[in-house]
């Protein structure tokens, strides 16, 4: 049975994926190799791409086509 909410996968994804990307400025000093610093760059970069993608197919999901109606007008 689905929740009547679902979770919003999308938007966690990139949620995520910016702190990865925070994490190299706020916890490796400066004079740290480059290395690791390029490595959660592109993991973060590699999450929001997917979370983007997650947000654009949730929107389509959500939104219904027109029902059509058959009107006796004509």
């Amino acid at each position: 049975m689905r929740s009547p909410t679902p979770l919003p996968l999308g938007a966690i994804l990139s949620a995520v994926s910016a702190a990865i990307c925070a994490v190299p400025t706020l916890a490796l000093p400066a004079d740290s190799p480059n290395a690791p610093k390029s490595a959660l760059l592109v993991v973060g970069a590699v999450l929001f791409a997917i979370g983007v993608v997650r947000v654009r197919s949730e929107a389509d999901t959500r939104r219904s086509a027109p029902e059509h109606r058959d009107d006796d007008d004509h």
